[in-house]
């Protein structure tokens, strides 16, 4: 798994311990001074999903899907030479239509940006100072964000969960995995997984149920002091969009001014943004 740069980095949630009770009984039996013990026809507790068949039911079900939307609403950790930890949110809607098509609204109050991507261009637009910038594209969606991180420095926030085959990304180089259980996140019954890598722990929720979707995403970098966190909870999912002809195709505005991209983020300091 490619850990994001602070600017498209994922996820902090607060983790709890649960338990679960089964429903009480409708009524209440008198115990009885001789009372036997219970039969053993209680039944045994059920077995736990492997962790690795949940996270390949998710992958499968999110390569079905020809098109979707989603809101991601992402927060970054940011330790000061204090050591004091700050949080810094954002929320991003994102749509797809495979195998060549994405957008990105990035929302704020200073009128956000968005990101366009057609098949041959992506278009960077920032509405406020209504300017632009345009390049070439790749001919897929994933070697399209391989080229917005390598050579723009423009990471997506759940990238890994973009790609064609996103169990292929979120396994590399595991050391360990873990079913922690289930949980709710935002009303929605979610498996509980936990991962580690040799620089990174990493937790997903999955829905429980026929569309096994994630819903929520956290890293932890041990690579850096400190080890920051990123969260991104995954709501409002879309999963057959209607979207319009020219959806995923930037038209300038008017008086848009286009200005020129950066120069490339050299690979040795593009890897490491959140240091």
């Amino acid at each position: 798994m490619k850990i994001p740069s602070l600017l498209s980095a994922m996820f902090f949630s607060t983790v709890a311990l649960f338990g679960y009770a089964g429903p009480l009984a409708a009524t209440e039996q008198p115990a009885a001074s001789n009372a036997q013990p219970a039969a053993a026809d209680s039944p045994a507790p059920a077995t736990q999903p492997e962790p690795m068949a949940v996270l390949k039911q998710m992958a499968t079900y999110l390569r079905s899907l020809e098109r979707f939307k989603v809101r991601v609403e992402k927060t970054t950790e940011l330790i000061l030479p204090t050591d004091q930890r700050l949080h810094q949110d954002q929320t991003v809607e994102i749509a797809i239509q495979k195998p060549d098509r994405l957008r990105a609204d990035f929302q704020n109050l200073s009128g956000g940006r968005q990101l366009f991507y057609d098949g041959k261009t992506f278009t960077l637009y920032t509405p406020e100072p209504n300017v632009y910038a345009s390049a070439a594209a790749a001919p897929t969606i994933d070697e399209t964000l391989a080229l917005l991180e390598d050579q723009y420095g423009i990471s997506m926030p759940i990238a890994d969960l973009l790609l064609a085959d996103p169990q292929s990304s979120l396994v590399q180089n595991l050391e360990s995995k873990t079913y922690v259980g289930q949980i709710l996140v935002r009303g929605v019954a979610c498996h509980h997984l936990a991962f580690q890598t040799p620089e990174v722990d990493w937790e997903i929720w999955i829905e429980d149920g026929p569309k096994p979707l994630p819903r929520r995403l956290l890293l932890t970098d041990k690579s850096v002091e400190g080890s920051p966190q990123w969260t991104s909870d995954l709501s409002d999912w879309d999963l057959a969009p209607q979207f319009p002809t020219d959806f995923f195709t930037f038209t300038p505005p008017q008086d848009a001014q286009k200005i020129k991209f950066l120069e490339a983020v050299p690979a040795a300091q593009s890897t490491k943004t959140a240091k």
